[in-house]
């Protein structure tokens, strides 16, 4: 059998530097409290050995939903080893490292007795021979926490019948019946039918569908003028033929030169030949010398016309800008009157000017003699110019002041200021002038442009005596004359080729015709093929697969259970035995282990009753279920020439809702089961371990997990 000898672990979840322990005695004790890495150490064993088998959902196990693998304290790239030693029952010495790469990824290798490697794939089938087991068998008959003993007689049914048929040792058998239902064959059987009737049918609907669209091709064909006896290969070969023949001549007779492209030999070339010939019939529309005059003159016509229209806007606007000039002319004169008015406003203002300078200057007189007769100390009755007596010489230059030189101050300032907005007006007359002169000189210049233009386009020169509208229209007109010719031979030669065109799409009809008569020849053959007689084969092959099914399903249901009652029967006795020892209770004087048949999967059905029948479960306590649990998995573990290939077992603390008397049976039991069996036990239990160290009589490895730090992971003492 498969036993351990050693392990080394390092970086493996509570683990942080390397640890190695050793498997040196039947019974290896994993003692202390919680949190100090003894379930990681059984871990590091199930994980090494099953790798991401043993995580997630897929575990079966609810607490391994976001397991983490390697120590939160490592950093961004943890270093995850674990190498186990192992022993089969020849001595021979296996090496097993599993390395860890990343949550879905991670190495595995083992060394052979013989020094060979063995590394992935080839690895992990190595380990399944050694152990005769897969993941789900081992964390059934190999390791059992709390969670999955108890689980065996509290889960569903289905999944508890499951675990025991794993406990047995029958998993073999139930996988087979579990793939045979799986397999559905059945409702496959009657898929394959369906689709191959479904398949059938679309054979028939396609040939009528063929059937259906070549008499329609043909009708058309026939409605288009295709003769009945051209509907043929030759046919399409020879309209192909006499297209070609129908191009060569065109070309010569135009002067154009014919792409060389081959007249097909086999009816399948048609297609291409038709896509030749159009493409060439496009080009030589496009290349026929008459055509590329008649492009010629159209554009030579839309220049004209251009022309024209451009002359005709110049000679509007230069007109209308003349007659705006003339009407201000006839209104406010031309520029020689408007500036002579203007000089003679600008003399009348210098004579304006001058009268109010002598007005001013007497008024300046008057104005300081009645500043120096306001004095105080001043003789206000002689005048202060001649000095002669002047009585109320004051009054009256005030009175002489305000009757004449304020008046005529006045009315010559108002005299300026009219000459003055005259003179104004005049200024924006002679600027309305200039703007309006020169709009008529740049109206004769864009006719002048113009009559450039058209002199370039009609090759002459245009002078000031030609009449550019009428030699417009009469190029025009002559332009006309030659497009009209152009256009009825254009037409003709344009129905010669379309008259090809008529002749190719016969072509098309003829090839469509083809194809889809090869069409139906392919589907009126397909019932011929040798793929469509295998799948005919195949459903007979279906039926005898179900009916060689329905044996081995039944062979299995009957071996798996012959097999259940056997070691039921061997096993039974033992189970009991443990229970009642471990419980002692006294309601339980016989547990009959019982096992039948499922009518509707085949499969076996477990039960556990007293000795009067009853179902056992409702009247245990937690401790009671706890012990019936182990008293199953220890009993099939304890059998003598079990056939399971793993020489250990290993529990994790299993004393839970136990009490003193249960522990004390329970390590009795286990100093037996010893007989058989290397047992790793991992327990916090104070108790349980004094026990154990007092009545197991076996040789003991003890290590004690006294402390744990984030930096340095267990310490572990070996006693």
């Amino acid at each position: 059998m498969f036993t351990l000898k050693k392990i080394k672990i390092k970086g493996f979840r509570a683990y942080v530097q390397e640890r190695e322990l050793t498997f040196d005695a039947p019974a290896v004790l994993l003692f202390g409290n919680n949190h100090c890495g003894k379930s990681s150490t059984m871990n590091a064993i199930e994980w090494c050995l099953f790798g991401n088998e043993c995580l997630g959902t897929k575990s079966g196990i609810r607490e391994r939903v976001d397991w983490e693998i390697p120590n939160r304290n490592l950093g961004l790239r943890p270093e995850v080893v674990i190498e186990l030693e192992s022993e089969d029952q020849n001595h021979g010495r296996y090496r097993v490292l599993r390395r860890y790469r990343s949550k879905t990824k991670d190495e595995l290798n083992i060394t052979l007795p013989d020094g060979r490697i063995l590394e992935e794939e080839e690895a992990q089938k190595k380990i399944f021979q050694l152990l005769r087991s897969t993941y789900h068998d081992f964390s059934t008959t190999a390791y059992q926490h709390q969670e999955a003993i108890r689980a065996v007689l509290i889960q569903e049914p289905r999944e508890r019948n499951d675990a025991i048929d794993r406990l047995l040792g029958l998993s073999a058998y139930r996988n087979i019946l579990s793939g045979v239902d799986g397999a559905r064959l059945s409702d496959k059987q009657k898929e394959m039918g369906r689709d191959f009737d479904h398949f059938t049918n679309e054979i028939e609907v396609a040939l009528r569908t063929r059937e259906s669209d070549l008499k329609g091709k043909r009708e058309e064909a026939i409605h288009k003028g295709v003769k009945g006896d051209r509907i043929n290969e030759k046919g399409g070969l020879n309209v192909a033929k006499e297209v070609k023949d129908q191009l060569e001549k065109f070309t010569s007779e135009t002067g154009l030169r014919l792409t060389d492209f081959p007249i097909p030999e086999k009816w399948k070339e048609l297609q291409r030949f038709q896509e030749l010939a159009k493409e060439e019939i496009k080009k030589l529309r496009s290349e026929l010398p008459d055509a590329k005059r008649q492009n010629k003159l159209f554009l030579q016509r839309t220049e004209l016309i251009h022309l024209k229209t451009d002359y005709e806007k110049a000679k509007e606007a230069y007109q209308k800008a003349r007659e705006m000039l003339e009407i201000f002319v006839r209104g406010n004169g031309g520029d020689e009157l408007l500036k002579k008015n203007r000089a003679e406003i600008e003399t009348q203002i210098i004579e304006k000017e001058k009268e109010m300078s002598k007005v001013n200057a007497k008024a300046s007189t008057i104005s300081k003699a009645m500043e120096y007769l306001g004095l105080g100390e001043v003789d206000k009755n002689r005048c202060p110019v001649c000095g002669k007596e002047a009585p109320d010489l004051l009054a009256h230059l005030k009175q002489e002041w305000e009757k004449k030189y304020e008046e005529d101050v006045g009315t010559i300032q108002d005299q300026i200021n009219g000459l003055r907005k005259k003179l104004k007006d005049i200024d924006v007359l002679l600027a309305q002038y200039k703007r309006l002169k020169e709009s008529v000189e740049t109206g004769w210049e864009a006719i002048k442009g113009v009559h450039i233009k058209i002199g370039e386009a009609l090759r002459r020169e245009i002078t000031e005596k030609d009449d550019p509208i009428v030699l417009l229209n009469n190029e025009l007109n002559k332009i006309q004359t030659e497009l009209d010719k152009l256009k009825e031979a254009i037409e003709a030669k344009q129905n010669i080729l379309s008259g090809i065109t008529i002749r190719l799409e016969e072509v098309q009809l003829i090839t469509d015709i083809l194809n889809s008569e090869e069409k139906k020849k392919i589907v009126e053959e397909i019932r011929q093929t040798q793929e469509y007689k295998q799948i005919e084969e195949l459903k007979d092959q279906m039926a005898i697969l179900i009916h060689d099914l329905a044996q081995i399903r039944q062979a299995a249901s009957e071996a798996s259970h012959e097999d259940a009652q056997r070691k039921i029967l061997v096993a039974g006795g033992v189970i009991d035995g443990y229970f009642r020892r471990i419980t002692n209770n006294p309601s339980v004087k016989k547990i009959n282990f019982m096992v039948s048949m499922d009518p509707k999967t085949a499969k076996n059905n477990y039960e556990f009753k007293d000795q009067d029948g009853k179902d056992l479960t409702p009247i245990l306590s937690q401790g009671d279920l706890n012990g019936l649990a182990l008293s199953i998995f220890l009993g099939m573990a304890s059998l003598k020439g079990a056939e399971e290939q793993c020489g250990f077992i290993m529990l994790d603390d299993p004393s839970q809702s136990l009490g003193s008397n249960h522990k004390e049976k329970l390590v009795e039991v286990l100093d037996e089961v010893l007989n058989e069996k290397v047992i790793i036990l991992s327990t916090m239990d104070k108790e349980l371990q004094e026990l154990i160290l007092l009545k197991i009589t076996k040789s003991k490895t003890k290590y004690i997990f006294v402390d744990w730090t984030p930096e340095t992971g267990p310490e572990i003492k070996k006693e």
